[in-house]
């Protein structure tokens, strides 16, 4: 369901740098991911950061039972736990980092992510809890006649698959995880271990993508809402829940200065997770509409959000009711706001943003960010060019080819009983309901089997 994801230990280790990495992990500088502009404004200097992460630490080792140990950890360890500065696009105000890791070093680091056991049980448990809440919302979405085929990106343990499959409907995960995917498929959970675009699902097969808390972590977006807006049936739903760029912005300004409200934006921060900023994007209302615009998504509906409940029984009791009190406050002045002003959203940490899919794809190429000094791969965009480089046109067509071609490998999704993984290809296959009358296709062992 994220793949920012907490990891467990003894110990909590000092935050990554530069120096930390391997050689093809090193940082990378990049433009604007919206619309391509260098012109940029430090939010949070790669000083500031580590400053926040040391805050952090503090922060819930004062609110915790017992300092130290793997509660603590969940709180202040993440995978983006590098200090880079956090940016905004002057043309745009889009928030993000910059210098970072390369894209295919960011999907190395949640390939590699281990957890214990006891984590990912814990993680699935809090994770069924906090997905009874977001299903019952995307349940007024789906109103199909038929079974809805609903495909999560990101989906980690499996916990929101295992309640879209309690509610009947017809449920796949995609995680470049392999230790999630073991986990989910041990509880007969339907996951393909890799990315969307290359996920072997039919084109115009799937009801609803959701990207739970995973979006931000996306080093290339463009490749995978092509993906979606390819697999998504013409009434199809893309949902996506990110943390709020321009809370963190506006946040990291008030940290810079002394007194209540200060306090009261340190503890606004972390208890949802945006002290120190662990992400690589944040988006806003406004650059996820143009984004999204772009591949042919309209904004149908925002639900204005704060992070699941930290507090758990190592919480101290003091602590669980400032935690309450925080984010009740945040909703409140979230839903206040929204009455006049429904396109912003400066009080809510987290945003659910409900997509349609609109009547036309834009036939221009779709406009990509320029990330200097990567190599550019026509599947998988990892990165681009200067303004002077001759790869632009190259990569400009290259994207917009991928998000029209269907992919080698097309299979139905799986249903919520019928499911047989093919652990040794690493893919899936399996059956299940379609519209009536239309037939779909899927490829058996090299052969294409069509049925209805």
């Amino acid at each position: 369901m994220s793949l920012n994801r907490n990891r467990t230990g003894e110990v909590v280790p000092q935050a990554r740098t530069s120096e930390d990495l391997a050689p093809e992990e090193q940082f990378i500088d990049v433009s604007c991911l919206i619309c391509g502009s260098w012109q940029l404004d430090t939010v949070a200097s790669a000083a500031d950061i580590e400053a926040q992460q040391r805050l952090l630490q503090k922060f819930h080792q004062l609110r915790r039972r017992t300092h130290g140990g793997a509660g603590l950890a969940d709180r202040v360890e993440f995978t983006q736990d590098y200090t880079t500065r956090v940016v905004q696009c002057r043309g745009c105000e889009f928030v993000f980092r910059t210098p970072r890791p390369s894209a295919s070093a960011v999907r190395g680091a949640y390939v590699r992510d281990r957890y214990s056991d006891a984590h990912l049980h814990s993680e699935f448990l809090s994770q069924r809890k906090w997905a009874e809440k977001k299903s019952s919302i995307l349940a007024r979405w789906v109103q199909f006649r038929h079974v809805p085929a609903i495909v999560e990106v990101g989906s980690f343990v499996g916990g929101f698959l295992a309640v879209g499959r309690q509610r009947g409907w017809s449920m796949l995960g995609v995680d470049p995880g392999k230790e999630v995917t073991e986990f989910c498929r041990a509880r007969e959970l339907p996951v393909y271990c890799g990315t969307l675009p290359d996920a072997p699902i039919a084109p115009d097969s799937v009801d609803a993508v959701v990207i739970w808390n995973t979006f931000d972590q996306l080093p290339n977006p463009d490749t995978t809402l092509a993906a979606a807006r390819r697999v998504l049936r013409d009434e199809g739903l893309l949902v996506i829940r990110v943390p709020n760029g321009a809370v963190y912005r506006r946040g990291a300004e008030l940290l810079k200065r002394r007194g209540l409200l200060c306090n009261w934006m340190i503890a606004t921060l972390a208890w949802n997770n945006l002290l120190a900023f662990p992400y690589l994007h944040g988006y806003s209302i406004a650059t996820l509409d143009q984004l999204l615009g772009r591949h042919g998504f309209s904004r149908l509906m925002v639900y204005r959000d704060t992070l699941v409940e930290l507090s758990d029984q190592g919480t101290k009791i003091w602590a669980s009711g400032e935690e309450k009190l925080i984010k009740w406050c945040c909703r409140r002045a979230a839903a206040i706001e929204s009455l006049w002003h429904n396109d912003r959203a400066d009080f809510a940490p987290w945003l659910d943003l409900y997509y349609g899919v609109g009547e036309d794809i834009p036939s221009t190429p779709v406009s990509v960010a320029r990330y200097p000094s990567v190599r550019l791969h026509a599947d998988s965009l990892v990165g681009c060019h200067t303004e002077s480089s001759p790869r632009k046109e190259e990569g400009a067509a290259s994207l917009a080819s991928s998000a029209m071609q269907a992919p080698r490998v097309a299979a139905r999704l799986p249903g919520p009983d019928a499911m047989l993984l093919n652990q040794a290809a690493g893919g899936f296959s399996a059956a299940s309901k379609t519209k009536a009358g239309q037939p779909s296709l899927l490829l058996q062992a090299g052969r294409r089997v069509t049925s209805s």
